[in-house]
């Protein structure tokens, strides 16, 4: 079980990983102001489909769904996805690095993004914040192995 536990451990690490690079890549592109180019570039994207078939499902959708893009100030979302990222990224090097210190700071940050999922979920619902929630409590259970088994292993 050990080595199962090792592999999901490091499988989950490098998807937490990746959601770094992706909420770091979506700040980039708020920040560049891509959001309020979207419609535009969308239309300019599907002119000739939708020259040729006003009613093309895929155009319509995606240019349905760029128009629905919030026009607000994207400041908190700038921000939250800058340090959420960040934030996923070091704890994941940490982490791999083998920092004890590490562990301790991992699970602390998933307890707190399970109990604001959680309050989220009772105030908003949505399905996704249920599986972003479990996928954490997963996470904490590998990560707490994980300790374990390198605490072990060195002692």
């Amino acid at each position: 079980m050990s080595s199962i536990s090792h592999k999901l451990y490091i499988l989950t690490l490098l998807s937490k990983a990746l959601l770094g690079l992706i909420q770091i890549a979506t700040a980039i592109t708020l920040v560049s102001g891509v959001v309020d180019q979207a419609p535009a570039l969308a239309q300019w994207l599907f002119k000739a489909e939708l020259a040729e078939n006003p009613t093309d499902f895929l155009a319509t959708k995606i240019i349905a769904l760029v128009g629905v893009l919030p026009q607000t100030d994207l400041t908190f979302y700038k921000i939250y996805f800058s340090a959420h990222g960040l934030l996923h990224i070091g704890v994941v090097a940490a982490l791999l690095y083998g920092a004890n210190w590490a562990y301790h700071a991992g699970v602390g940050v998933l307890v707190v993004f399970v109990i604001y999922q959680s309050w989220e979920w009772f105030h908003v619902g949505g399905f996704m914040l249920v599986v972003l929630t479990a996928i954490d409590l997963f996470v904490i259970f590998l990560t707490i192995l994980e300790h374990r088994r390198t605490a072990e292993a060195s002692g």
